[in-house]
């Protein structure tokens, strides 16, 4: 038996039972009953390296939240089966493994593993699978034989979760179809486990060039030493990366939240990409952000920090990513109303001036 890698190793010592959890968070009687109660639906799964971070004196925690069941997954709303992801992406599923919704790109999934459970994921709900040999071929042919495939988003579940030999043939076999110009991985892996960004890891990606790594962060307190030693690992070898991720209710809709994310991923060279509202997921939806707020947070951020620190904004309309552009009455509001500069002195408000704000 091959000996385990250390991020392997750490791996298997994520906490999943409410026992071991409540040793370091004294969980509340309404958590514990959660995690009891969603143990089938949607187990906890947190890594040691990411329960280092939650304050345990901090029940409200935003990465406490992020990670430990609430029972708030257990309120259901009416209508909420009409939001069920997998089915929406049966529809556009030539075979396993394989989403294929846009013209010129498509998800490859190998795999629905993770090395943590977010609770707010939209794939919640669906049993871990890994496809297997004959199932993957399938998948790369699809691919092979459809020339109108240039980009190639390797997706999960979390595809650096698999062993190095499998993310090679993964990564490696895209590489080898002439007609695939990008590929891209996504991933919060190296937020909750950064062990697993090896220099074995890095080589596989460096060698299969051009790749863009896309990462998923929802709170500045996510970027830690660890982490960013994993992303400049990625970015001395070439790789790019972008962030993309969602605004979360009570989590990180705050400008000054966004900001400081935003600006030190872009000093560790990973660039905003999109920031998404609006997806819906059974018992997900105390974490949601309406359009209007998202248009306030992202409109805040104008012209109070790099250009290239704001992300896209986008939303999901009938299964579709949408991303608003141009003007919004948000903007006009924040850039319009006050006409005159600031007099000497006065600070310069991160978000809208109070007398502009709708009320």
């Amino acid at each position: 038996m091959a000996r385990k890698e250390e991020w392997q190793l750490e791996l298997g010592r994520s906490v999943t039972r409410a026992a071991d959890l409540d040793r370091v968070l004294k969980l509340s009687d309404d958590e514990k009953a959660a995690i009891e109660e969603l143990r089938d639906a949607y187990p906890m799964k947190i890594t040691r390296h990411y329960l280092d971070l939650i304050d345990p004196g901090r029940p409200d925690d935003p990465l406490r939240k992020l990670v430990v069941p609430s029972p708030q997954e257990l309120r259901h709303r009416h209508g909420e089966e009409d939001d069920d992801v997998h089915a929406d992406e049966a529809q556009y599923q030539p075979c396993p493994g394989i989403i294929h919704r846009y013209p010129g790109k498509l998800l490859l999934i190998p795999t629905l593993g993770c090395p943590a459970h977010c609770r707010f994921c939209f794939r919640k709900g669906r049993k871990v699978q890994h496809l297997s040999h004959e199932e993957g071929e399938r998948a790369l042919s699809y691919i092979r034989g459809n020339e109108s495939i240039r980009d190639v988003i390797i997706t999960g579940g979390e595809p650096f979760i698999l062993p190095d030999e499998e993310v090679h043939y993964w990564v490696s076999s895209v590489r080898a179809i002439d007609h695939v110009q990008i590929i891209r991985v996504t991933t919060r892996t190296p937020i909750y486990l950064p062990s697993r960004i090896t220099d074995t890891l890095v080589g596989i990606l460096a060698e299969n060039q051009p790749i863009f790594v896309t990462v998923s962060f929802v709170h500045p307190r996510e970027i830690t030493p660890e982490v960013e030693r994993a992303l400049g690992k990625l970015s001395d070898a070439g790789i790019v990366m972008l962030q993309q991720g969602p605004i979360l209710r009570g989590i990180n809709d705050d400008p000054e939240v966004l900001k400081e994310m935003y600006e030190k991923l872009a000093s560790l060279r990973v660039l905003p990409y999109y920031a998404i509202w609006g997806i819906h997921a059974p018992g997900a939806e105390h974490f949601l952000v309406d359009g209007h707020r998202a248009s306030e947070i992202m409109g805040a951020l104008e012209n109070k920090t790099s250009g290239f620190c704001v992300p896209h904004l986008i939303t999901i309309a009938k299964g579709d990513k949408v991303r608003m552009m141009g003007w919004s009455p948000e903007k006009e509001m924040y850039h319009l109303a006050r006409r005159e500069p600031p007099s000497a002195g006065e600070p310069v408000r991160l978000h809208p001036h109070p007398e502009t704000r709708h009320k």
